[in-house]
């Protein structure tokens, strides 16, 4: 059986708690956002190495859409018309690409950092969404029978 201890000694204990909560919080932050810089590392690389190759890729393809303009048209009317389609999938990108981007903001979303407001907030007393409610509301209520009795 687990030996009961006095007042003064929980409460002595409260400090190295607290202490060891926000250590333990701020090592879960750390672990969380190592596993993204990683990811975004990774993921960053390979795409630069994909946006090289497409960069002389496009080149081949720009002569070839070129080239076919040729047969149509004068020289220099396929050379605009093809730098004309360029301008339109430029375009269409940027506008895909935007939003995408702002979304894309995926830190905000971090587990860690509301557990960690959490805590804050329960220490200062705020309650635990920072909104002024008691963390004894998500317990559940006791409920009353038909007949007057609590259970």
């Amino acid at each position: 059986m687990a030996e009961r201890r006095s007042l003064p000694e929980l409460l002595a204990e409260v400090p190295t708690l607290v202490v060891n909560l926000f250590r333990a919080e701020l090592e879960n932050l750390q672990s969380e956002v190592k596993g993204k810089v990683a990811k975004l590392g990774i993921g960053g690389a390979l795409l630069a190495v994909a946006g090289v190759m497409a960069i002389f890729m496009l080149g081949w393809l720009l002569a070839a859409v070129n080239g076919l303009w040729q047969l149509l048209f004068a020289e220099w009317a396929a050379a605009l018309l093809t730098a004309a389609c360029l301008l339109v999938v430029i375009g269409i990108l940027v506008l895909i690409g935007i939003p995408l981007l702002k979304r894309g903001a995926a830190f905000k979303e971090m587990d860690s950092l509301d557990s960690i407001k959490d805590d804050v907030n329960m220490v200062r007393g705020l309650g635990h969404a920072a909104d002024g409610t008691s963390p004894l509301d998500d317990l559940p209520t006791r409920t009353t029978r038909t007949d007057g009795d609590l259970r």
